[in-house]
């Protein structure tokens, strides 16, 4: 199914020679998409040279960064208030950069509220393309006016993304999700619980507390958590509880809410192996977002938390559209995981919930049959590969005809 635009490009993207990207992604799960993409285009682009905002992913993939965006992630309306000056700087200079780098496209990763600005900033003065889709789906559907008005292309996760992005008319190309690739287990299972439970690990139950990874997220989430795991704890003694910590995050963030929940047992901290520790969990509590995909195709039964600020709350839940918001419910089409959002979150509610799958395990083997449904809807594997491809085709198959620039076709 083709699509086409109007849209002139600055100058040809030949075949030959350099070419240039200006990539902007803000938060640690849009670096990880961000570095995987210039790295499956660096494959088809020899000659690359990227520059942007980003993450430490991103500089490891050979972008060249104005600022770790990833480090100043916030959470909600409150939260950027409180950085509007640092942000308006950032992306002053930002602005800035673009113009005198010149590149023949700027890729936009998630981060609507900085990205979107941005676009209409640099108007039809560089082609744009935007790679994982704000969640129009779920609130702010006025926002794909902007999108149309100022997005040259789409590149999107799902395909539900592609039908909408269809109907308003917007070029669009589905790829599907990057995460089937990336959760990946190197080692086995048991292997693991051995590592972390030690020789009786059959006799013992493996809970991993997964508060997301931005600073303020982990500061109102985790603390709940933590409540939810003593309620647990009391109930099953056998459990033994583990923190997926964010690479971007300081320990000490992780140490003073443990500190301060002051459980009578041993709640352990792991950096960098979160898809390990899903994979030889038992059950899991999860930040909403896309870690509660990584549980899903971990195949780990598991509940999903998510809190902000009174504020935001308030205002999301009159903008909010759908009747849930956990990413693995939004793909099912249904609600197949528990959600605990904002007030909901009932320590003596979420143990309950959390025992009852533990223990019975007809329930466990429903809820992995769903979680293995929503994998099957995350479309194959190399998403990435076929994201560069769509890149590729929008710089060097894109054609100056009378002033018109042909887009790629959908891919799949």
């Amino acid at each position: 199914m083709p699509v086409n635009s109007s849209i002139p490009l600055p100058f040809p993207a030949g075949k030959g020679g350099t070419k240039r990207l200006f990539l902007i992604a803000g938060e640690a799960s849009g670096d990880v998409q961000a570095a995987c993409l210039v790295r499956e285009l660096r494959k088809l682009i020899p000659n690359l040279e990227c520059r942007g905002l980003g993450g430490a992913h991103m500089r490891a993939a050979g972008v060249d960064l104005l600022h770790d965006l990833t480090k100043e992630a916030v959470l909600g309306l409150g939260d950027v208030l409180k950085k509007y000056f640092f942000f308006s700087r950032i992306f002053r200079a930002a602005l800035n950069d673009v113009e005198r780098f010149k590149p023949h496209a700027v890729i936009l990763i998630d981060y609507p509220g900085f990205n979107l600005r941005f676009a209409k900033r640099i108007g039809k003065r560089f082609p744009i393309l935007y790679y994982v889709s704000p969640q129009i789906w779920a609130w702010g559907k006025r926002r794909i006016h902007t999108i149309r008005r100022t997005i040259d292309h789409m590149i999107v996760f799902f395909e539900f993304e592609a039908k909408l992005y269809e109907d308003a008319g917007v070029p669009v190309t589905w790829v599907g999700h990057p995460l089937v690739d990336l959760v990946q287990f190197e080692t086995a299972r048991e292997p693991l619980r051995l590592e972390w439970l030690g020789t009786n690990e059959k006799q013992k139950n493996l809970v991993v507390l997964f508060p997301g990874s931005r600073e303020t997220e982990v500061r109102r989430i985790l603390p709940e958590m933590l409540k939810a795991a003593c309620a647990i704890h009391a109930r099953k003694p056998n459990t033994q509880f583990f923190i997926s910590q964010s690479n971007t995050l300081p320990s000490s963030l992780y140490e003073e809410a443990i500190e301060h929940a002051k459980p009578t047992f041993v709640v352990k901290l792991i950096s960098n192996r979160s898809y390990d520790l899903f994979h030889a969990g038992d059950f899991a509590l999860v930040s909403s977002g896309t870690a509660t995909l990584e549980a899903a195709l971990s195949s780990v039964p598991f509940v999903i938390l998510y809190k902000t600020a009174w504020s935001t709350f308030v205002l999301a839940r009159h903008l909010i559209q759908i009747p849930f918001i956990g990413l693995v419910n939004v793909v099912a089409g249904r609600k197949i995981v528990p959600e605990f959002i904002q007030h909901e979150i009932q320590a003596e509610t979420i143990a309950q919930e959390a025992c009852y799958l533990l223990d019975h395990e007809d329930l466990r083997r429903k809820m992995i049959f769903d979680l293995n449904e929503v994998r099957g809807r995350l479309g194959p594997k190399g998403a990435a590969a076929r994201a560069a491809l769509a890149v590729q085709q929008f710089l060097d198959q894109a054609i100056l005809t009378k002033g018109q620039a042909v887009k790629p076709a959908l891919l799949i």
